[in-house]
């Protein structure tokens, strides 16, 4: 008997309604707290935020946790390894290219960047259900409607964690230089 834990179509549309409500009071919190001027400063804090976040996720979720429930059904088995760093550099790029179109914006410049990279998703999971990723026994039971929509609120919740760490390193950063400074 296979053991293997299954993704529903209804567990992928409750998990959005959670992502949501989650995302919601980040992204407002994040327009309303980080102001344009800072966030204009992040450019390369963003990247390093991002390479940070999706090395992590890959490297925790697709290669460990999942590679052979899911990941190895999509991916070459010599690339298992290198899909941290991969998607590390490749997420680290997409944040610059968010960050260039979100800073044309007037406002909620921050607030356009996490909707970016939550739309980013929709690209990456369109090309993983290409490859088959519907198809492997744990998301067999799931529709690809379903996945692409929770991928959105997912990904928005990765991009707000990435603005939250880019502050965090910016700041660490700060806190550095005056004490340099000091010294």
């Amino acid at each position: 008997m296979d053991n293997t834990a299954r993704v529903t179509s209804e567990l992928l549309w409750r998990a959005t309604i959670i992502a949501a409500l989650i995302d919601a009071p980040l992204v407002i919190l994040i327009g309303r707290r980080v102001s344009l001027e800072l966030f204009r400063k992040l450019k390369w804090h963003l990247a390093a935020a991002a390479f940070v976040v999706y090395a992590a996720l890959w490297g925790t979720f697709a290669s460990v946790y999942f590679w052979e429930e899911v990941y190895k059904h999509v991916f070459p088995t010599w690339s298992r390894w290198l899909l941290p760093g991969g998607y590390g550099v490749l997420f680290g790029a997409l944040a610059v290219a968010f960050w260039r179109a979100s800073v044309a914006f007037r406002r909620w410049q921050p607030v356009w960047f996490c909707l970016f990279g939550g739309l980013v998703s929709v690209v990456g999971h369109t090309i993983g259900i290409s490859r088959g990723l519907m198809r492997v026994p744990m998301l067999a039971e799931a529709s690809a409607t379903s996945a692409l929509v929770f991928g959105v609120f997912e990904f928005i919740f990765y991009w707000c964690v990435i603005v939250g760490l880019a502050i965090a390193m910016w700041k660490a950063g700060l806190q550095a230089r005056r004490r340099s400074n000091a010294s």
